[in-house]
């Protein structure tokens, strides 16, 4: 007797999504007496970031911090983006060379280029987008 394709995909899948929700175990989280999680969270962090600012006198200036983090993604986003531009012109060279069996490959390459650049700029403005809204606290 033999089983088609698609039944082994379909058992599979089963088999998959049973390991995936035989796996999730619940989670237990107790506040300490006298207060709840979240103000033990903000009293811990205050501390820390005090601790920080005792190490260097008090000396912590976040505005140099932020425009330093913000030059370095700007670099990264330039140079991200010749390498994507670098890639796009050695693919179109390729492309316009080859032979249709190799236009189909290129095309399906360039995928992910187009994925990759998404994934540069994207970042980039996810960034500078926290940047800003954290530099208006």
């Amino acid at each position: 007797m033999k089983i088609s394709k698609k039944y082994v995909k379909i058992i599979c899948m089963l088999v998959m999504m049973i390991c995936v929700m035989s796996s999730v175990y619940p989670v237990k989280v107790a506040a300490t007496s006298g207060g709840s999680l979240l103000k033990d969270m903000e009293k811990q962090t205050k501390d820390f970031v005090d601790k920080g600012e005792k190490q260097v006198n008090g000396n912590i200036n976040y505005d140099n911090v932020v425009k330093d983090f913000v030059g370095l993604g700007q670099i990264l986003t330039f140079l991200g983006g010749g390498i994507v531009v670098a890639v796009v012109i050695y693919m179109g060279i390729k492309y316009l060379t080859a032979g249709p069996e190799a236009q189909a490959k290129l095309k399906t390459q360039l995928i992910g280029v187009v994925v990759s650049a998404m994934v540069i700029f994207g970042a980039y403005f996810i960034w500078s987008t926290v940047v800003n809204v954290a530099s208006t606290f």
